[in-house]
């Protein structure tokens, strides 16, 4: 969506509030992480303020969003958010790099592609299905929330592979000490 901040930019307000929607599909928006489904649209709220000598803004941007649970595999849901303030300025005034502020072209205002970015940049680098998820047994692979499989004896008698060359070594050694 384009934010039409002409009356900003014209002196005849000093606060432009704002509030819609970002429907996920665009082409131009960044894809959240693999395996992760946004349920929701993006909800952006925020303002632009006009202190005298530079606009800036201010928003905060959310997502409902479900995908695996890094460590069972069950269905993880939850809230993405982000908050973002930067200034505003006309196209040609800043470098269209510069990421400390939104360049407006013509009295419009497009965040649509920098807000999605960040909020996808938000994610957790974990996502669980709940604070004290348990995962899946490394031995029978069962869903240790679900229950105890009884493994935890067999795998503390389990040999990690990459080091069963090194066990048999002690063992061979051991038996010729004897």
């Amino acid at each position: 969506m384009k934010l039409d901040i002409t009356a900003l930019l014209a002196g005849k307000v000093r606060v432009l509030p704002f509030r819609y929607e970002i429907a996920g599909g665009g082409d131009d928006l960044p894809m959240p992480p693999a395996g992760v489904t946004l349920t929701s649209p993006i909800r952006v709220e925020g303002k632009i303020s006009d202190s005298g000598t530079c606009l800036y803004l201010v928003l905060d941007a959310a997502a409902d969003y479900e995908a695996p649970c890094d460590r069972c595999g069950e269905a993880a849901r939850g809230v993405v958010s982000c908050h973002l303030e930067r200034m505003v300025a006309e196209a040609g005034a800043v470098d269209d790099e510069d990421e400390d502020y939104f360049v407006a072209c013509e009295g419009e205002l497009d965040l649509d592609a920098d807000v999605a970015e960040e909020l996808m940049l938000s994610f957790p680098s974990q996502i669980l299905c709940r604070e004290g998820c348990l995962g899946v047994c490394p031995v029978c692979g069962q869903n240790r929330n679900k229950g105890d499989c009884g493994c935890a004896g067999k795998e503390a008698e389990r040999v990690d592979p990459r080091w069963q060359a090194l066990e048999r070594l002690l063992r061979e050694q051991n038996d010729e000490n004897g």
